[in-house]
Order: C-alpha cells, then sequence, then structure tokens
C-alpha cells in the first residue's frame, strides 16, 4: 500500500470527534525518476453521499519519507468513508487510493481509536502477537477484553481484564503465536464495560519461507516434486527440512549455465508457476491442467467443446512442437477439468 497509517486517534470534544491520522507515503513505490518528484496527497470525507471536507498538500519527493498528520471535525452516530488519493503532478496522473471507513458512535464510557497489531507478518520465529488499542476514558475502572483468533479450522479466545483511567489510554494484548500453524488469521478484540459492547477486527499473517502459508509452501514442494520426479524431497532430507537451504542447492545444482547470473530453469519454473497458482488451482490444490502447464508450459493452441457426446465439457490442448495432446474433462459440470486417457478422446472422436 503507497499510503501507510501509522497512528489513528479519536479524540472527543463536546459535540463531535477530532479524529487524528498520522500518515506517510512510501517513496519506493512511487514509479518516479531519480532525483526530485512532486506528488499531491488529497483526502476526501464523505458521509453518505456528501462530501465534508476536502484539503489538497502538494510534496516534494526526496530521499526522505514525508509523514503528515491531519485532524478531522467529525459528528456523532455517524458514518463516514474517508479517500485518499495520490496525483504525479509531473504527469498530472492519477496513482492510487486507499479508503477506510469510520463508525462513530457515542456512548458513556469509552471511545476506541483503531487497533494496530506491531506487523502484519509474523515469521516461525515470532513468540507473540501484540496488539495496541487506543481507548480515551470517561471512567476510572477495569474493563473486559476478549481476543478472537480464527484462521483455517482454528478459533482461540483469551479473556482480558485491565484497568484504565480517565483521559487517553493505550493498551497492550500479548498473544503467544507459537502453537499457530502457518496461515492469514482474522482477529477481533471485543472490549465489553458494563452494557456496552464494542468490536474491531484486524488480520496478520504467521508465513514461513518466501512468505507462504503451510499450504502454499505443500503445494510449492508438490510442483516441485511432481516436476523433477521426487528429487526435491530428496534435497530436504540432506538439509533437514531446511526448505530454504534446499531450495537455493537444489537450484544451484539446476542451473544450465552456472557461470551466469540468470537461472533459466529456476526462473521458468517461477514464471509459470506464478501462472498455475493464479490460474489452475481447485479448492488450493494444483488441478490436472496446472500440471501439465508446470511440465510443457502454455499450449499452443485448445480445443474446447461446452458439449461432447458423454454430455461432459472437454478441453484439448496441442503441443505441436513436442507431438503431444491432452484431454481434459470436466465430468461433474463444476469447472474442474481432469485428465483423461487418449483412449477417450479416440472414442469419441
Amino acid at each position: 500500500m503507497l499510503i501507510s497509517f501509522f497512528e489513528f486517534q479519536v479524540v472527543p470534544k463536546d459535540s463531535f470527534y477530532v479524529v487524528n491520522i498520522n500518515f506517510d507515503v512510501n517513496k519506493e513505490n512511487l514509479l518516479f525518476s531519480k532525483g526530485y518528484a512532486l506528488y499531491r496527497v488529497q483526502y476526501d470525507v464523505f458521509e453518505g453521499k456528501g462530501i465534508l471536507k476536502s484539503e489538497i498538500m502538494d510534496y516534494e519527493l526526496s530521499d526522505s519519507l514525508n509523514v503528515d498528520k491531519i485532524s478531522l471535525n467529525l459528528d456523532y452516530d455517524r458514518t463516514y468513508k474517508i479517500v485518499f488519493k495520490i496525483v504525479d503532478l509531473n504527469a498530472n496522473s492519477y496513482i492510487l487510493d486507499t479508503a477506510f471507513g469510520l463508525n462513530i458512535k457515542s456512548n458513556p464510557y469509552l471511545i476506541i481509536g483503531t487497533l494496530k497489531t506491531e506487523k502484519i507478518n509474523y515469521s516461525l520465529n515470532d513468540t507473540m502477537l501484540k496488539i495496541s488499542i487506543p481507548i480515551y476514558s470517561k471512567i476510572d475502572d477495569s474493563i473486559k477484553i476478549e481476543l478472537k483468533i480464527e484462521g483455517g479450522k482454528i478459533v482461540k479466545k483469551q479473556p482480558y481484564k485491565l484497568y484504565i483511567s480517565k483521559g487517553e489510554n493505550r493498551l497492550d494484548l500479548f498473544y503467544d503465536i507459537r502453537n499457530l500453524r502457518l496461515d492469514r488469521y482474522e482477529g477481533e478484540v471485543y472490549v465489553n464495560y458494563k452494557n456496552f459492547k464494542l468490536s474491531q477486527k484486524f488480520n496478520f499473517y504467521k508465513l514461513g519461507p518466501f512468505n507462504m502459508t503451510k499450504l502454499e509452501l505443500d503445494n510449492l514442494v508438490f510442483a516441485l516434486n511432481y516436476l523433477y520426479t521426487g528429487e526435491f524431497d530428496k534435497y530436504l532430507k540432506e538439509n533437514n527440512n531446511d526448505l530454504q537451504k534446499a531450495w537455493e542447492k537444489f537450484w544451484q545444482d539446476k542451473d544450465p549455465t552456472p557461470n551466469t547470473k540468470p537461472n533459466e530453469q529456476k526462473e521458468q519454473f517461477l514464471q509459470r508457476y506464478k501462472v498455475v497458482i493464479k490460474q489452475f488451482t481447485r479448492n488450493n490444490r494444483i488441478n490436472d491442467m496446472g500440471l501439465i502447464y508446470l511440465k510443457y508450459g502454455p499450449p499452443d493452441y485448445i480445443e474446447k467443446n461446452e458439449i461432447n457426446l458423454y454430455d461432459r465439457p472437454y478441453q484439448i490442448w496441442y503441443y505441436e512442437t513436442l507431438n503431444l495432446r491432452f484431454v481434459f474433462i470436466d465430468k461433474f459440470g463444476t469447472g474442474d477439468y481432469e485428465l483423461s486417457p487418449l483412449n477417450w478422446y479416440n472414442d469419441f472422436r
């Protein structure tokens, strides 16, 4: 994301909230030439179909990140949408926008700001998830908080009881993630005080090598073993199941031109694998079409037929230069094509 919000604070006033937003613009993602470049950050605040406020800030982009702070006066019990845009002033072109919703509810006890995790991506070596919650309190008392984390088929909950004082508070929750499997998680924090309840959601990832979940890593290993007839498993055993080391050693040995920088086989695999994961997976698994694509690349041409002799859609992939053809049948009309023996093709042709 081009715009990063690193602090978000809600402070109550007599008849409205002041929303303080600190943000920065990541210049590394801007497609500008070296040196200085001009860009504009514009934000609009919408309530329903009406625009409440618009402001423009111009910057010169240098080697340092530009950081700014915005304060918005927003009424109670309303829902807003805040949109940020970036425009390249040199080319007068639109680059990117990001938006978030803000629901401001009045209550007699607490005002909860946007919670924040210490980071989004956690690795195998990370042990603790840290969540910071800004709270503006009108009370001196203890409150109950429940943390719920969901990922895959698991649901975990942990209760907390914390004391808050009148005024601004920042509560930090800690959760042990050592036993969480590699996956993408959605969390939710529930704040309870007397009859008042409020919840906020957040996301975080626990990822392994190459920033992948366990299922994604399983797919990668499966694809390599399919393509190279189980060779990669041998490299894993030789490197004590260290995927990163096995990967580097494997492609080092497969490099057809070790004296040059590019590794042609590795680049071809990654290029095909990217297409396969995007287009040829079913229930998060590589399907038969994906396996053929991994091995032979894109076909020279494809023959498609939605209805055939057996009332089953089919596709035939032709690799003319290799004198190969592969027949795929959608047996159940679900879009999941399975590789079929060529005698089936000869029967209905």
